[in-house]
């Protein structure tokens, strides 16, 4: 068989015996004997001779039976030329990220794939419809064979020497398990008879006749489609006029033959060539597959792989370089593998960049210098693995440590298979050569493993250092003592980097401040504070931290202040705001608490910008209409929905839910107390609109029909108890509704109350109304017929007090008849409200009956009953509520105007000042 590097040697190739083998005769057409099925070559050159080839039955070729010198004639088919067969377009998945780290040869790989189905993938790649990415990843599924070089057992601290043999034949186990139980591997050799038409095919190319060359290797990638060969010569045939078209035929190629690594670079250059780098990264994915040690390889891909941006890929690339190199490989083994645990601890990945390090520590000890041992116990401190900390401190640097119960020659070198348990620590040394860096991880490894006391003996060594350059060292042992609330050792680090130059940071302070905060020095740790503050005006932890001192001293102006933010350019923390709010409250800065409060409820609520848009939020139910109504009526007048210059908020810990509502409750109490009732309706409103006091929704309603009620705006309160009394049919709303009917200007709800009475489960307090309403618009008739009908059924004092009233007002009118009758029928209702009243309700009664006589000019008997007000016993239901319910100012009012009416001026006086003067 021709290879595709040796064009020149191809006519070398086909020699004399394998002409005979195959019974080749360039001048003559080629036959085969064959019983199974004829394959005939047609060339379309006019002087080329049709060539036809018989596939022998391998059964007959091992036959010592058969003449070989006897030829069987065929019938002669032309061959179609597959290269411009299209295919439609097939709807390809996902495909898997290039360049899986599979270290295996293809050809050892299970049988997945039909080859129709490797055919039509073929296609789609050629026709441009998948990427060699694409392709490469689908031809090679196999999950149940994945062995990933990522998947190595992570080094246990007390058996650092892992050998990469070790690796390498548990991949091999698992691997020749898995191969095992599969099925049939992928056939990629030719058949003899096919190997022969192979070789014709690159004579053919040679001479320079393409395109019956091209025909040829598409006949047998039809048949055998795994085949490398056919697709390496039309490679070469496309390379000079198609070269896109002949890399794709390369990249199939050595797809189906990935042994050559070589071959995978040259493709990756051309990728690179023609601006494809993501093929190009997908090639030496595939030489490294091929050639696991070569270093370069992974250089060039984790170049590819920064310049395209994807930093998991190159992390990943060098982890894989690391599991394949072997301790001989020394120099290489420490490079990487500090570069990468530089990059995982960059990510805050310290568990990854553990294992980056344990490749130092497991293969090549002997080149661990004291850079390294640094960044292993850093990455070990972090990890919180102290114990492990402790053994590479002891066995790589001159620090030692003598357990209890275990001495050997003054100095004990930690083992790993000791570490199962915290040691006990009988004693240390940390000689002056040690490097500050490893002091102060020595110092931190003491006192998380709870050695405070050696760890103190030890501390001088440490503050002999500078700290205008060693700072961040004693930052890092100061937080450790911290940790272990040893706060006034920490302050002994403190002190020195708070008073010099280039660490007296914010960061710094803080500490300082919490460390005297652990002392109980609440006045030093105020002061820090403010430092602090001064330094870092956005700091707003701390910020909290000062205003709870302040509030703790009982300073609650200072603590508001220091929480205050600016809302134009800050971004705001909902818990900061909330802080002072509360605090503007005890501080009774009421217009400061309103602001602060409403600047809060800013983030889930709307700010009502009109009275007009009160109308959008009474009638939805939902918050969701509610504001779809809302930005209508916004859009309608030509504004928009969202605030301009809104103030920002921060993504961070917010008050509770329960909280906050309970907040917006007092802001309402105030309000109404201090009668802002503007305010208390805008407030109220616009809580309609918060997603996040929706379930509350019927609590803001009731507020918002309470803050109409107090404002007068009997317009809203009306659409908004209308709602309410719709759903429910006891007293207290319909009670409601009538206090807002009071005070409306229009007569809705006159319809209201009529649609309601034809319902039939009308009741009596539906009645009662209409009834009332027939009274104030002067119906006497009908007020008077609903009254007496509701009084038959149900008699109680108030509808005897209504028919009193009724039957009086009838008796007022001008062209009334028979007044004397009405008047003494409303006597005698008056008569029945009192005794209906009983003796708890006889004042009001009293008072009641003497408005009556006052009105119709009784004055005689109206002095009666006043008198009675004043001067009977009023129960002691009047006594135990005397401001709301006593009526003897009203009553001695009244009567002083009959005593002015009748000019006694001298007891109208005395009434005045006896019972109503202050």
């Amino acid at each position: 068989m021709c290879s595709n590097q040796e064009i020149s040697k191809m006519e070398q190739l086909v020699t004399d015996e394998d002409k005979a083998n195959t019974h080749v005769d360039t001048n003559s057409e080629l036959k085969f004997e064959d019983h199974k099925e004829n394959i005939v070559i047609i060339d379309h050159d006019s002087n080329a001779i049709p060539i036809i080839i018989e596939e022998l039955d391998e059964s007959a070729i091992n036959s010592m039976d058969m003449d070989m010198t006897e030829f069987i004639e065929a019938n002669a088919l032309e061959v179609q030329d597959m290269s411009e067969a299209i295919l439609p377009s097939y709807t390809c998945s996902q495909p898997s990220s290039p360049g899986n780290d599979i270290v295996m040869d293809i050809d050892d790989r299970n049988v997945l794939l039909t080859p129709e189905e490797e055919d039509r993938l073929t296609k789609q790649f050629l026709n441009g419809e998948l990427t060699f990415s694409e392709y490469s990843s689908r031809m090679d599924e196999a999950p149940d064979l994945e062995v990933s070089d990522m998947d190595v057992s992570k080094k246990d601290s007390a058996n650092e020497q892992v050998t990469l043999q070790q690796v390498t034949n548990k991949k091999e186990q698992k691997l020749s398990t898995s191969v095992q139980s599969g099925p049939k591997r992928k056939r990629r050799t030719l058949p003899p008879v096919l190997q022969g038409l192979m070789g014709e095919a690159n004579l053919r190319f040679a001479r320079g006749e393409t395109v019956l060359a091209g025909q040829m290797c598409m006949e047998i990638i039809r048949q055998v489609p795994s085949a490398p060969e056919p697709f390496q010569t039309l490679a070469m045939i496309y390379e000079n006029d198609q070269p896109e078209k002949s890399l794709q035929f390369a990249l199939i190629a050595a797809h189906l033959s990935p042994r050559d690594a070589d071959q995978w670079v040259r493709l990756a250059n051309l990728s690179l060539e023609s601006g494809n780098i993501k093929q190009a990264i997908t090639c030496y994915s595939k030489a490294i597959q091929a050639n696991p040690k070569e270093i370069h390889l992974y250089e060039s891909l984790i170049q590819l792989q920064e310049q395209s941006g994807d930093k998991r890929a190159y992390l990943k690339a060098y982890t894989k370089l690391l599991h394949h190199l072997d301790p001989e490989y020394g120099e290489e083994i420490l490079k990487y593998a500090k570069i990468l645990a530089k990059h995982y601890m960059q990510e805050n990945n310290n568990e990854q960049a553990l294992d980056a390090m344990e490749h130092i520590f497991a293969k090549c000890p002997e080149l661990i210098t004291l850079e390294e041992v640094n960044i292993m116990t850093e990455v070990l401190i972090t990890l919180k693995n102290f114990k492990r900390c402790l053994d590479i401190l002891t066995k790589y640097t001159s620090i030692w440590v003598q357990l209890k119960n275990t001495v050997d020659d003054d100095k004990k070198v930690l083992e790993q298979s000791e570490l199962s348990e915290i040691p006990k620590i009988e004693s240390c040394g940390m000689p002056e050569d040690v490097v500050v860096d490893l002091k102060a991880k020595f110092l931190i490894t003491l006192i998380e493993l709870n050695e405070i006391t050696m760890a103190d003996n030890l501390l001088p060594k440490l503050l002999k250092e500078d700290p205008e350059l060693s700072g961040d060292l004693f930052l890092d042992v100061a937080e450790a003592f911290m940790g272990k609330k040893e706060f006034q050792r920490a302050l002994i680090l403190l002190d020195p980097l708070v008073n010099s130059n280039n660490f007296s940071l914010a960061a710094v302070w803080l500490r300082h401040a919490e460390c005297w905060v652990g002392c109980k020095d609440l006045k030093k740790a105020i002061k820090s504070y403010e430092v602090v503050k001064q330094l870092s005006p956005q700091h707003l932890s701390a910020r909290l931290a000062l205003a709870k001192l302040y509030k703790f001293k009982g300073q609650y102006t200072k603590a508001a202040e220091v929480l205050k933010q600016d809302p134009e350019s800050d971004a705001l923390d909902p818990n900061v705001i909330y802080m002072r709010t509360l605090l503007l409250f005890k501080t009774q800065k009421y217009d400061e608490y309103f602001q602060s409060g409403m600047l809060l409820l800013s983030r889930h609520c709307i700010n009502i910008r009109s009275k007009a848009e009160l109308g959008a939020l009474t009638r939805p139910t939902g918050v969701r209409q509610r504001l779809e109504s809302l930005q209508l009526h916004r859009l309608s007048c030509g504004e928009k929905l969202e605030e301009e210059n809104a103030p920002t908020f921060i993504n961070s810990d917010e008050p509770s839910e329960k909280n906050e509502f309970l907040l917006f409750l007092q802001m309402c109490k105030l309000a109404c107390e201090l009668k802002r009732y503007g305010l208390l309706q805008r407030m109220c409103f616009s809580a309609l609109t918060s997603k996040r006091f929706e379930k509350r929704n019927s609590h803001i309603m009731f507020l918002c029909l309470v803050s109409c009620i107090h404002n007068n705006d009997s317009f809203y309160g009306y659409n908004i108890v209308r709602e309410i009394v719709k759903v429910c049919q006891y007293s207290n709303p319909w009670n409601l509704l009538n206090i807002v009917i009071q005070r409306t200007e229009d007569s809705r709800h006159s319809r209201f109350i009529m649609r309601f009475l034809g319902r039939e489960d009308a009741f009596s307090h539906l009645h009662i109304m209409h009834a009332n309403n027939c009274l104030v618009s002067g119906t006497y008739t009908y007020a008077l017929n609903d009254y007496i009908s509701l009084f038959r059924v149900t008699p109680s004092a108030l509808l005897a007090l209504l028919i009193s009233v009724t039957l009086l007002q009838m008796a007022c009118q001008k062209h009334s008849s028979k007044k004397n009758q009405l008047v003494i029928q409303a006597i005698a209702f008056f008569k029945k409200y009192a005794q209906l009243r009983g003796v708890e309700g006889q004042q009001e009664a009293n008072y009641n009956i003497a408005r009556a006589f006052h009105q119709i000019g009784m004055l005689p008997t109206a002095v009666h009953y006043y008198k009675l007000v004043l001067h009977a016993d009023p129960g002691n239901l009047v006594k135990q509520n005397e401001k709301l319910l006593d009526l003897k100012k009203e009553a001695a009012f009244n009567l002083h105007l009959i005593y002015l009416q009748s000019e006694n001026l001298y007891l109208a006086r005395m009434l005045l000042e006896e019972y109503i003067t202050v």
